[in-house]
């Protein structure tokens, strides 16, 4: 922690504006209390008290590396008092030699510099109380403030942390299940083997991209889930079709990067999986007021769904990364209705989701 006098600018313009202020008023006392020409109480206020402001820069430095904490209160009152004995006679020996070489011939000073040695102790006794107590209490201020942002720092690596794991939860079955198609293309149709090897290549290079970064553009993320749909498209066929209804002023909204995967995995998983018939997938997005607002929509049998239930991993994957970037500020809602399922989500654009972390 460096000297808080030393620090600024500021901090060295205030410290020399506090002495100038302690010395007007000291010769000012002097002059209404002692015969002393205003002259010799303005040179002696301004002497001792340049010393004295000297003197206490570096005292910074024992009260610095003083583990006060670790001592008994007895042991920091005796190694102050030692250091105060000293550090006060030095000060005073030094005001007192430069004193009597600019002003020793002169009886009437001379008188007054011995007269006035006792209330030089006591005033040199007092401002090193203060000195001490504030620089203790700005190491202290100073401590809590590293402390505090340590804390900020830890607190954002946990939730980074947290967020990475949450999207790299990558679904292995889609893999799978995605090279199963490919291999079986390879002989049947090598062009749209091709074709779907290089959509799966860019929907994962994109996905393990996403995990380094915080946030992406609606676009990008819709561009990777159309990839997506599209290799899904290659293994359904008829049964799968999907549409897109994205207003344009919202393609450039930052979101948290694959928030939106588990949305059209759950429409997979749930709807085409589970349907006997074409399964439509629709998503949409629009603002309103301050708000992203996102609906991804599918056809849904609840009837063939409850054979076999899911973990609701995708979902939960959802709020808690909302949770983690947002806080209270966005929202994810579910509905079933006229035999579609739809979850909705709301996100406030003007929060800065970087920023928050």
């Amino acid at each position: 922690m460096k000297n808080p006098i030393l620090q600024s600018y500021q901090s060295r313009l205030l410290y020399a504006g506090v002495w100038i202020l302690i010395t007007s008023i000291q010769t000012l006392v002097v002059c209404l209390t002692t015969q002393l020409p205003a002259g010799y109480a303005f040179a002696d206020s301004l002497v001792f008290n340049a010393l004295f402001a000297f003197y206490l820069i570096p005292l910074w430095y024992p009260v610095y590396y003083n583990r006060w904490k670790d001592k008994v209160w007895y042991i920091n009152l005796l190694a102050h008092s030692i250091l105060a004995i000293a550090w006060i006679s030095v000060w005073l020996a030094s005001g007192y030699l430069l004193m009597l070489i600019m002003l020793g011939d002169d009886p009437v000073y001379r008188h007054f510099l011995n007269i006035s040695l006792l209330w030089k102790i006591i005033e040199g006794v007092l401002l090193y109380v203060v000195a001490v107590l504030v620089y203790y209490l700005y190491r202290y201020i100073g401590q809590l403030n590293e402390q505090a942002s340590n804390e900020i720092y830890l607190n954002k690596l946990v939730k980074d942390s947290e967020l990475n794991l949450l999207k790299s939860q990558i679904n292995p079955h889609f893999l799978f299940n995605g090279l199963n198609s490919v291999n079986a293309l390879i002989i049947k149709d090598p062009q749209q083997a091709q074709e779907m090897l290089v959509a799966l290549s860019d929907y994962l290079r994109y996905t393990v991209l996403s995990i380094r970064q915080e946030v992406s553009h609606l676009q990008e993320e819709i561009e990777n889930i159309e990839r997506y749909l599209s290799i899904e498209k290659l293994r359904f066929g008829d049964k799968l079709n999907y549409e897109f209804h994205i207003a344009p002023d919202s393609l450039s909204i930052a979101i948290p990067s694959m928030l939106l995967q588990p949305l059209f995995e759950n429409a997979i998983k749930h709807g085409v999986y589970e349907s006997i018939g074409a399964v439509n997938i629709t998503a949409k997005a629009h603002k309103e007021s301050n708000y992203l607002c996102i609906e991804v929509s599918n056809d849904f049998d609840p009837e063939n769904v409850g054979q076999r239930k899911g973990s609701g991993t995708g979902l939960k994957n959802i709020s808690e990364r909302l949770r983690l970037s947002y806080g209270t500020a966005a929202s994810l809602q579910t509905k079933v209705l006229d035999g579609k399922y739809t979850a909705m989500l709301k996100i406030p654009i003007d929060y800065d989701v970087i920023k928050q972390k």
